[in-house]
C-alpha cells in the first residue's frame, strides 16, 4: 500500500517556530500580531429609557437601515465625544423593538 500518508499527526510548532517559517514562507508581509491598549476592547453599557424612547430609536435605526448601536454611537460622535471607529461600524440588523416585529 504505496502511496497512503500518514494518519499521524506532527508534534505542534511553538508560537516561536511558527513565526520563523511565516516569515521565511512570507518576508514581505507584516506581522500578524496586533498591539492594543485596551481601547479596543469591548465593554457594556445599560441605559434605562422609556419604552416610546426606544421604540422611537428602533425606528430611526430600521428606517436608516442601521443598528441602533450604531445610531448611538454616530450621536456620541457628533456632540464631540470620542468614539472608536469599530463602534461606528455596523453590525447585524436589530432583532427586538420597532415597526417590524414578528
Amino acid at each position: 500500500m504505496k502511496g497512503l500518508k500518514s494518519t499521524r499527526q506532527a508534534p505542534a510548532a511553538s508560537p516561536n517556530e511558527m513565526l520563523r517559517i511565516a516569515g521565511a514562507a512570507a518576508p514581505q508581509q507584516p506581522s500578524a500580531i496586533a498591539r492594543t491598549n485596551g481601547a479596543e476592547k469591548s465593554a457594556m453599557l445599560s441605559v434605562r429609557l422609556t419604552e416610546a424612547t426606544l421604540d422611537a430609536l428602533a425606528d430611526y435605526a430600521l428606517q436608516q437601515g442601521t443598528t441602533q448601536r450604531r445610531v448611538i454611537a454616530e450621536a456620541l460622535a457628533f456632540r464631540g465625544i470620542e468614539v472608536a471607529g469599530r463602534d461606528l461600524e455596523d453590525r447585524p440588523p436589530p432583532r427586538r423593538r420597532g415597526s417590524n416585529r414578528s
